[in-house]
């Protein structure tokens, strides 16, 4: 499995340009970058019931638990789950090994605009993650290894002061 790729700043900005415009052209609740772990990356839109961390984790869990199921079925690429509830419906895309793109959106939305609109969202993702591992191969971020309670310390607008 390839390691989580360093960002930049200019990085974090792109990804917060991807998910306000995948919230604006679809008229979706929320959409987050989870790392496949289940940490929080980045999200845009409105707020969510609870913890928003806790809602990544649980999101990511799922999607790996079926992933894991489907594999199991001689499914090799699986690429997204959706939760539908009687107010609101969850969309767990795969981007690459290291990420998902969790969209939450409400019942009035057909789950297939949604799907269709996360399309070029999820290419300019995984081509966004290909280009921060070219940049630094060898660099990756471990969250699990940091203790990281929030990860956005790990992607800093900007640079800490110096000391």
């Amino acid at each position: 499995m390839k390691g989580f790729p360093q960002l930049t700043t200019e990085d974090v900005q792109q990804l917060d340009v991807l998910l306000k415009d995948l919230v604006s052209r679809s008229g979706v609740l929320s959409a987050m970058v989870v790392e496949s772990a289940g940490y929080l990356i980045q999200r845009a839109g409105g707020e969510l019931p609870g913890d928003v961390r806790e809602f990544a984790s649980l999101a990511s869990n799922a999607f790996n638990a079926a992933q894991a199921m489907s594999k199991r079925l001689k499914e090799n690429f699986f690429t997204q789950l959706r939760i539908s509830g009687t107010g609101f419906h969850t969309l767990i895309r795969h981007v690459d090994d290291t990420c998902l793109l969790v969209v939450v959106f409400d019942t009035q939305i057909a789950p297939e605009i949604v799907a269709d609109k996360a399309v070029p969202t999820v290419i300019n993702l995984h081509t966004m993650m290909e280009l921060a591992r070219q940049r630094a191969p060898g660099a990756t971020v471990d969250f699990a290894d940091s203790d990281a309670d929030n990860v956005t310390k790990f992607f800093r607008r900007t640079p800490p002061p110096e000391s």
